[in-house]
C-alpha cells in the first residue's frame, strides 16, 4: 500500500507539487512568524533581567529616547555635573546609584571597526552594571590600561588595540544582553574622562568644564517596592536639573508594540491558513472525484474500505511533509537575515536564534502541515472510501 501511495503521488505531479507547494507557502509563512515573535519576546525578556539598573538619569538637554539609550550604541556626548549623583542618591526608593561617562572612538579608530562607537567610562567602586555581566577575576584585576568589550565583539580578548590614539589591552567581554551594552567599550571613568579630554580630534567638553567634575549618566538601582515607572514621573517634581528615563517602562513599551504587530500579523496569517486549507479541500475533492473507478476497482478486487481511506490520508500526510519541510527549512535559513533587518529597522534588542528554537519551530511547522492535510483530506478521503464499487466504477474514469 505504501508504494502505491507513493507511485500515486508521483503520476499526478503536477496536482503533489500544487499540493506541497500550497502546504510549504504556509508552513514557510508560519516558522517564519513564530521564530521571530518567540526570538524577538525572548530578546526582550533578557534585556529586562540584564539592564542592572532600574532606571538611568541623563542631562536635561540629551534628548535621549529610551530606545537609543538603551538599545542602541550610538555615541551620546552630554554632561551634567557630577554632584546630581548624590541628589538622585538622597531621593526616595533609591537603593544603589553609579556615574557613568559617555564618549566614543572615531571613524576607522579602534581596530578600524569603520564606525563611530559608544565608549562608556564607569566607576568600579560603586558600579552594580558592569559588574554583573563580566567574570569576577577579570573585573576586580582590571587596570587603567585595559578595556572590556561589550558581547558583541569577537576575537578581541587578550588583545591590544588603541582607542583615542591610546593603547590599551583588552581584558574580557560582557556576557550579552540584548541592549546597546553589546556594542559598547568600557573602561575606568577617570581614564574615560582623560583620553576625551586629551583627544586632539574629540572637541566634545564643555568650554571652561574639568572632565573630572561631569558625568553622563546616573545608573539607578531602586528598592523592591518602587516601581520605576513611578520614580521616573515623580522624578519631574524633585528639583533635579536631569531627566529620568524608566528603563523597564522602555521594555515594556516594546513589548506592547511587539504584541500590537504580531496580533496584526498572527491575524493575516490565520486568513492565509484559512485560504489553504479551502485550496485544499478543493484539491482533494477534485482528486478523489478523479479516482472513482480506480477507488471502484479496487474496491472490487476485495481492498477494504479502511485501507481507502488509508491510502487517501496518507498520500496527503506524505505531500505535507514534503511541504512542511520545505517550508520549515526555508524560514529557519532566513531567519537571522530578517531579525537582523526587523531589529535594524525598529531598534529592538538582538536575540539567538539557536539550535533549539530551529528544531522546535521545525517540528511545529511539520506537525501544522500534517493538521492542515489531515482537516482538508479528511472528508474527501471518507466519501471516497464510503462509495460501493460498481457505482464508483460507472461515475468514476480511471486516471
Amino acid at each position: 500500500m505504501i508504494n502505491l501511495m507513493w507511485k500515486n503521488i508521483i503520476r499526478r505531479k503536477n496536482q503533489s507539487l500544487l499540493t506541497i507547494g500550497i502546504t510549504a507557502i504556509t508552513v514557510f509563512t508560519f516558522v517564519l512568524i513564530f521564530g521571530v515573535y518567540v526570538t524577538t519576546g525572548q530578546g526582550l525578556k533578557a534585556s529586562t533581567d540584564r539592564l542592572g539598573a532600574d532606571a538611568i538619569v541623563v542631562p536635561p538637554d540629551a534628548n535621549l529616547s529610551g530606545y537609543s539609550l538603551l538599545f542602541t550604541s550610538n555615541p551620546e556626548n552630554k554632561y551634567m555635573d557630577a554632584g546630581i549623583m548624590d541628589e538622585v542618591a538622597r531621593l526616595d526608593g533609591v537603593s544603589n546609584v553609579t556615574p557613568q561617562f559617555f564618549s566614543q572612538t572615531l571613524s576607522g579608530g579602534c581596530c578600524d571597526f569603520g564606525r563611530e562607537m559608544r565608549l562608556v567610562g564607569f566607576d568600579p567602586e560603586s558600579d552594580f552594571v558592569v559588574k554583573a555581566l563580566i567574570n569576577k577575576r577579570i573585573y576586580d584585576n582590571l587596570g587603567d590600561d585595559e578595556i572590556i568589550l561589550g558581547g558583541e565583539f569577537t576575537d578581541f580578548v587578550g588583545k591590544k588595540t588603541r582607542v583615542l590614539n591610546r593603547q590599551f589591552n583588552v581584558a574580557g567581554e560582557l556576557f550579552p544582553t540584548g541592549t546597546g551594552m553589546d556594542n559598547t567599550i568600557f573602561m575606568k571613568i577617570d581614564m574615560a574622562r582623560q583620553i576625551t579630554e586629551q583627544s586632539d580630534n574629540l572637541d566634545v567638553i564643555p568650554a571652561g568644564k574639568d572632565s573630572s567634575s561631569l558625568i553622563s549618566a546616573v545608573m539607578v538601582k531602586l528598592d523592591d517596592n518602587t516601581d520605576p515607572a513611578e520614580f521616573a514621573n515623580d522624578f519631574i517634581f524633585s528639583g533635579i536639573d536631569a531627566e529620568c528615563i524608566a528603563a523597564t517602562s522602555t521594555v515594556a513599551a516594546l513589548q506592547d508594540q511587539l504584541r500590537n504587530t504580531s496580533l496584526i500579523i498572527f491575524g493575516l496569517w490565520i486568513a492565509l491558513l484559512a485560504i489553504a486549507v479551502l485550496s485544499l479541500v478543493g484539491r482533494f475533492n477534485a482528486l478523489a472525484k478523479d479516482r472513482k473507478k480506480e477507488i471502484g476497482l479496487m474496491r472490487a478486487i476485495g481492498v477494504q474500505k479502511k485501507n481507502i481511506f488509508g491510502l487517501i490520508l496518507g498520500e496527503a500526510c506524505t505531500m505535507a511533509l514534503i511541504g512542511g519541510i520545505i517550508g520549515s527549512i526555508a524560514a529557519c535559513l532566513l531567519m537571522n537575515p530578517v531579525m537582523h533587518r526587523i531589529q535594524e529597522t525598529f531598534m529592538l534588542p538582538p536575540s539567538v536564534w539557536n539550535s533549539g528554537m530551529t528544531a522546535i519551530a521545525g517540528v511545529s511547522g511539520l506537525l501544522l502541515a500534517v493538521l492542515i492535510c489531515l482537516a482538508a483530506a479528511i472528508r474527501p478521503a471518507m466519501s471516497a472510501a464510503s462509495l460501493e464499487p460498481q457505482r464508483a466504477i460507472t461515475q468514476g474514469e480511471v486516471n
